[in-house]
């Protein structure tokens, strides 16, 4: 294995801007953990490509926790809230915040805060499916994607990641042990709403207040709103063409 301190033979035409650019990657590339190089010879247009697929990987990833970054999760937010229109199956969108979160920066330091941050994007990552997305929303504020996913499935599931997170003590390196709670909000996605990303978002974040002001560690959700479209018409609209009929 080579790391990336490569010596780059780069060609006449490549400007000193370029050459610049290029070693600023690279040590972004070290600073986010990527200390192998990709295994094709230094400058080659497969190494420059791997270069430019990490460098996009890093972009949508939070540095700290390594769940996506906010920019990641409004675009996968668009795209669900697009998806559900078309697809038919209902999604939720939850919004996690860290209980009294200041009060472990003001009394334990900030190094305190990030290992609870990163604690609970571990929980948040081992209770995800592969087709779901977890992102750092904010500061102390996750938010979980869950696509294709039941009212009651989804609080189940935002119940198990509140238990967890309840239940995980965290060891700090320096001081005592933090315990940590969270509250939830959430808000779902259905297939012939006529919400946005955005307006999705605030339900959620009402949702996450209202958990809030009841007293904190706990979930709140929205009620699924009621389809205006007959059994008939749903089946109009999804196949419009009766593809899947059984005749």
């Amino acid at each position: 294995m080579h790391d990336l301190n490569v010596k780059l033979s780069l060609s006449p035409v490549t400007s000193e801007i370029g050459d610049l650019d290029l070693r600023i990657a690279l040590q972004l590339l070290r600073q986010a953990g990527h200390i192998d190089a990709p295994q094709h010879a230094a400058g080659s247009s497969a190494w420059l490509q791997t270069i430019i697929d990490r460098l996009c990987d890093i972009s949508l990833r939070d540095g700290l926790t390594g769940l996506a970054n906010s920019r990641h999760f409004m675009a996968a937010l668009d795209q669900e809230v697009s998806r559900v229109s078309r697809s038919g199956e209902i999604a939720l969108l939850l919004l996690i915040d860290l209980d009294h979160f200041k009060a472990i920066n003001d009394q334990h330091g900030h190094p305190a805060g990030d290992q609870a941050l990163r604690a609970v994007a571990d929980i948040l990552a081992r209770n995800m499916r592969p087709m779901d997305t977890a992102a750092r929303y904010g500061g102390d504020e996750f938010a979980v994607i869950l696509p294709n996913c039941r009212p009651g499935t989804g609080r189940a599931i935002a119940e198990r990641i509140r238990e967890q997170v309840e239940q995980t003590p965290i060891a700090l390196s320096e001081g005592p042990t933090l315990n940590l709670t969270t509250s939830i909000g959430g808000a779902h996605v259905s297939p012939w709403s006529k919400r946005n990303s955005k307006e999705v978002l605030e339900q959620a974040d009402r949702e996450l207040y209202r958990a809030k002001a009841q007293g904190r560690n706990r979930v709140t959700l929205d009620a699924p709103e009621p389809s205006p479209v007959s059994s008939d018409e749903k089946r109009q609209l999804l196949d419009p063409f009766g593809e899947n009929t059984n005749e």
